[in-house]
Parts: C-alpha cells; structure tokens; sequence
C-alpha cells in the first residue's frame, strides 16, 4: 500500500510541475510583442512594402527587361514603386544583354518609366559600360536617358559628357554637351 500510496504522490508532483510550466510558458507569450517588423523603414504613403522583388516585362512573347531590387514600397494611387538596391537587364536580341544596377529607383507602372539614381552602372557583355549618377529608362520608347554627368568606358576610350540619349532600339548613344574623349593603348591611329 505504501508503493501504491508514493507512486500517487510522485504522479502527482509530476502533473503539478507539468501544469506549472504550461502556464510560465503561456505567461511568457502573451508578454512578447505580438508584432514583427518586416521592412525596417515603410514610408508612410505607400500601400504596399515588399522584399527580395523580381518583375520581368515581356513583349510578343519576349523578355524584353526584367529588375530585380532587395525591398520596394509601393504606391497604389500613383502607381509608383519606390526601389532599393537595384539589379536589372535588358535584353537586346542583337546587342547582348545589358547588365544595369543602382542604389535605388522609382518604377512608374502608368508610364513605363524605371528611374535609377545613385552609383548607376551599365555593362554589356564585351565589356563596354557607362556611369552615372541618375538614368531613367523609358520602356514606350525604348530608350535610356539622362540629364546628368556620364562617363562611357570601352576598349581603351574614355568619353565624358553631361546629358545622355541611348536609342536602344537603333543602338545610338548621344552624349548631349561637354564631350571630352581620351584613348589609350592604341585606340586610335590618326593618318
């Protein structure tokens, strides 16, 4: 009967030590903050906050330029998405791709406008590429633009201006004013 009796006692003291941590653990949650954060900064006239986007933009079945960024708010009145850390392709049938980021952006849905500003960098495959501090690319047209000073690197040329207008379609690219040129290594060979 003793046995029967500290067996009792010893299952006893067991569901009390049980239903004990059952409510310090119940206790516990409801003391924790019932929210996360999940962008660290959401301003505060966007509608919509996401992280790690990819939007690809297709034409007659296509890809014609796709971006990719770390966070964007967005708008949905003005239909514009603010962007952060900025990674985007264009892709050109004949040209090859042109490799383009920037530190953050605005992407206007209604107009067909990716505005990057901040350490913007275009590169293609052979190696040529362009610098500047603000670019917009203009989807309808086909076209980069920028009202900025641009620098363009390829195969031993420096040229430097201020104003540029890249003819996506055509492959033209117009530095507007203040064109200064330099060539090393060769570049050019004068009669």
């Amino acid at each position: 009967m003793a046995n029967w009796f500290s067996a009792r006692i010893l299952l006893a003291g067991f569901i009390l030590l049980l239903a004990t941590l059952l409510i310090v653990l119940v206790v516990g949650n409801l003391r924790r903050d019932s929210t996360d954060v999940i962008l660290d900064v959401v301003r505060q006239d966007s509608d919509l906050a996401l992280r790690k986007i990819n939007y690809t933009e297709t034409q007659d079945g296509r890809r014609k330029w796709s971006i990719q960024a770390d966070s964007a708010t967005h708008d949905l009145k003005g239909r514009v998405a603010t962007i952060e850390n900025i990674r985007m392709v264009i892709y050109e049938q004949d040209g090859g791709d042109i490799n383009v980021s920037s530190r953050r952006g605005r992407f206007d849905l209604e107009n067909g406008l990716v505005t990057l500003l901040g350490d913007v960098t275009l590169k293609n495959a052979s190696g040529q590429s362009i610098l500047t501090e603000e670019l917009e690319f203009d989807n309808k047209r086909n076209l980069l633009l920028s009202e900025k000073s641009v620098k363009v690197v390829s195969n031993g040329m420096q040229l430097t201006g201020v104003g540029l207008r890249y003819d996506l379609g055509q492959g033209v690219l117009n530095l507007r004013s203040s064109v200064e040129a330099s060539f090393s290594g060769g570049a050019l060979s004068l009669p």
